[in-house]
């Protein structure tokens, strides 16, 4: 029970910097865009981006402790071992969190729910491989 639990929370915490990295990731490309070639610019805006990209890990962590850790009691229950599972139900959680987030039907109709949808998905994809390499590696001790 301890090591399911840990592998689950170690993977959990690789989904939330999946998911940070994804809307870290759009935000730099705007940077990029948004530079205009300027490289001091460039890198100015980089390092600037070092603390709002902890702050949305952080966030992503206290948002999705919760929802997530209800999955994962759901996945262990019935034993779904599936991607598509964690990836669903990681975009579905990502557009949660930004509903949560935003009260305002403007998210809907912008496109910042289908980005956190994706973000989401990623991150659920990346809790199913890292919890897949966790028990691989545990089982060939």
């Amino acid at each position: 029970m301890s090591s399911t639990c840990s592998r689950a929370f170690g993977s959990w915490l690789a989904g939330c910097g999946a998911a940070t990295a994804v809307l870290s990731g759009v935000a730099q490309t705007l940077l990029i865009v948004a530079s205009g070639g300027d490289i001091m610019r460039l890198l100015g805006g980089a390092i600037a981006l070092l603390l709002p990209s902890f702050l949305v890990f952080v966030t992503t962590c206290l948002l999705t402790a919760v929802p997530a850790a209800i999955a994962i009691w759901l996945s262990e229950q019935f034993q779904i071992r599936g991607a598509g599972f964690f990836a669903g139900t990681g975009a579905t959680i990502g557009a949660f969190c930004i509903t949560v987030l935003l009260r305002s039907p403007v998210v809907w109709t912008s496109g910042l729910v289908c980005l956190f949808a994706a973000a989401g998905f990623v991150a659920g994809l990346t809790y199913w491989f890292v919890l897949r390499q966790l028990e691989a590696a545990e089982h060939s001790l």
